[in-house]
């Protein structure tokens, strides 16, 4: 192999691990929580946008307490939606929003990618940026509340199929602009980046 597929798999191979890690920490800190703060169902509420002040009391009060970080401060991505940026202990960054549809979480893996300074907004690139839920609604035609007690890959509008995280606004595909989905591909490979993943 040459030296830049070598460097490549390795960047991949480092994505996947910091990925698993990311998932499992932030599950069991839900865990802990719940075991303090009873059913999560209600936690969130409903149809209501967030101020950035109302999203750190929400944090202070559900996930902060049981998991370990480096500070916080307010951040918007490419879109308006307003939210609350944590530097974890493993260098990356956790942005976590909550608004009508419910809460969205970011996971950067690494600080070399994540630019406050533009805008106050954060890049998106799915080598580096990806996308979970936390007490989201379906978007679908029953509009139920999915993952109230535990985090799971962005799946807002997924319906149900492979075809369906290629083929949407949230599509992972070459030169996607949201790409919400690609997390989803590649928990659905076994937590491995597939070979057509928009790398």
């Amino acid at each position: 192999m040459t030296i830049p597929t070598l460097m490549t798999n390795y960047a991949k191979h480092k994505t996947e691990t910091q990925l698993v890690k990311f998932y499992s920490m932030m599950n069991q800190t839900l865990k802990m929580s719940v075991a303090d703060n009873g059913d999560p169902d209600g936690w969130v509420v409903a149809k209501k946008n967030y101020s950035y002040k109302e999203t750190v009391e929400f944090l202070n009060t559900y996930i902060y307490p049981y998991m370990k970080h480096l500070g916080y401060k307010e951040c918007i991505t490419t879109t308006p939606q307003v939210g609350v940026c944590t530097m974890l202990m493993d260098g990356g960054l956790l942005w976590f929003s909550i608004d009508i549809n419910g809460g969205d979480i970011v996971y950067w893996v690494s600080p070399k990618y994540w630019d406050l300074s533009i805008n106050g907004k954060l890049k998106n690139e799915p080598r580096y940026k990806f996308q979970f839920q936390f007490a989201k609604v379906s978007g679908g035609p029953n509009n139920v509340t999915n993952s109230i007690s535990y985090i799971e890959p962005y799946i807002y509008r997924w319906d149900g199929t492979k075809k369906g995280l290629e083929s949407s606004p949230w599509a992972c595909v070459p030169n996607c602009t949201n790409c919400g989905y690609c997390t989803k591909r590649i928990q659905m490979n076994s937590w491995k980046i597939p070979s057509d993943y928009p790398w």
